[in-house]
């Protein structure tokens, strides 16, 4: 859908990365509203010492308790946009490892070749991952055969891909680690997403970080936002008409009357956007359709936690005294992300770590914070229903953004900003 004319009063509602990047593109040609029903912006970026408040750091000290590295190979709006607001990102070194069941690590190349092992330790690791080679090759074969038949890979599953080795369980940890995916669900993740992740990312590839913490570039792009920012500020309901779109909102006595709210907190757009997860579109709209409704029945949402603490004895009590940037547990199904250089720390305050589903291997008095995230509960089903949603997004004034009509991540949350920005005559990126 295109749009060519004059300025149009938006409406997006969501305040994490699409909704924030939709506002930056459109708001030099239109007024622009962001409503955010939590009291904080950001989603899934969470930045302890920002926009979350953790007393237990020292001052200066900003770890990332969501979205952490970006790829400037695969994530070039996402790079493109920090240029545009001026953020400075930093190449970083990013390693992985899969700790077995055993308690024996099974190291990438990356850090077989890196820091931190010694001559003897370095020659033993490259054996044993050559001894795995066969199945890694195995699977990129398979891998590359399925994602040049696009309809054949929305009809598949992750674990339709996948043998039973520990190759094989490093791919679906490395899902976990992507999508926050519990162990348990992770074999049912489209192919279709899962599939181009893993080609991407076990690839050669380099990484960037934002120093200071992610949740630096939404400060800057505030910085430069004309439109209204309302928090804490519920939607309860998007009903559509010919003219445009209303919007019915419950919000403190200071936001109605920023607003312009009447009596029923009702208030008209030109356009909405709906930059939430797709499990709660169907409570925003007041009139869907039936194709709205179809397209969107299989679509729900999932609640996970994510842990910030400096507790290392996950590694001693396993005879290890190295670790990677992000090393994937057989045994717990989950993750632990090192943070010192992820978040550009000083050496001497480089003992931080984010993991997820690791929580029984955590001393509790050594956990600074948990931190609850809501996303899409990917499936098979949903998936299929995605390039529908996306041709139709504009039908009914109304507009989709997130990371879930992309590739789930950082990218595919300002790819869908740049998409709706380009109908709507905004900002290039």
């Amino acid at each position: 859908m295109s749009v060519v004319g004059g300025e149009l009063e938006i409406a997006i509602i969501g305040g994490g990365a699409a909704g924030l990047a939709t506002a930056y593109l459109l708001d030099a040609r239109h007024r622009v509203t962001l409503f955010e029903r939590e009291a904080i912006l950001g989603g899934n970026i969470r930045t302890l010492g920002r926009n979350v408040a953790c007393p237990q750091l020292p001052a200066g000290v900003h770890l990332d308790a969501g979205v952490i590295e970006f790829s400037p190979e695969h994530f070039p709006r996402f790079h493109r946009l920090m240029d545009q607001l001026g953020v400075e990102t930093r190449p970083v070194p990013v390693s992985t490892g899969l700790i077995r069941r055993t308690g024996a690590p099974l190291r990438a190349l990356g850090k077989i070749t890196g820091p931190g092992l010694r001559p003897r330790e370095r020659l033993s690791a490259l054996l044993e991952l050559l001894r795995h080679a066969p199945e890694f090759i195995r699977f990129r074969r398979r891998a590359r055969r399925a994602a040049a038949d696009p309809e054949g890979l929305y009809r598949r599953d992750l674990d339709s891909l996948l043998e039973r080795g520990p190759i094989s369980e490093w791919m679906r940890l490395l899902i976990v680690y992507a999508y926050s995916i519990p162990r348990a669900r992770v074999g049912e993740t489209p192919a279709a997403l899962a599939i181009p992740t893993l080609l991407r990312f076990t690839g050669p590839v380099s990484w960037t970080c934002v120093p200071g913490g992610v949740y630096r570039y939404v400060e800057r792009l505030l910085a430069r936002l004309r439109g209204r920012v309302i928090t804490g500020a519920r939607v309860r309901s998007v009903r559509r008409d010919a003219r445009g779109v209303e919007l019915t909102v419950e919000a403190d006595h200071d936001a109605r009357a920023r607003l312009g709210v009447d009596a029923g907190g009702r208030r008209r757009f030109d356009r909405v956007v709906l930059a939430t997860t797709p499990g709660q579109l169907t409570e925003l709209l007041a009139d869907p359709s039936d194709d709205e409704r179809r397209r969107l029945a299989p679509w729900r949402d999932r609640e996970l936690v994510t842990i910030v603490h400096d507790d290392l004895g996950m590694y001693a009590r396993r005879g290890l005294r190295d670790y990677s940037e992000f090393d994937l547990f057989e045994e717990t199904g989950g993750y632990n992300a090192h943070l010192g250089r992820l978040c550009a720390l000083d050496p001497a305050r480089a003992g931080y770590s984010l993991s997820f589903a690791m929580e029984p291997e955590l001393d509790p008095a050594r956990i600074l914070h948990r931190q609850p995230h809501r996303t899409p509960r990917y499936s098979v089903a949903a998936l299929a229903t995605r390039r529908e949603l996306l041709a139709h997004s504009g039908a009914r004034h109304t507009f989709l953004a997130g990371a879930w009509l992309g590739d789930g991540l950082h990218e595919g949350a300002i790819e869908s900003a740049a998409r709706i920005s380009a109908a709507l005559g905004g900002r290039a990126l």
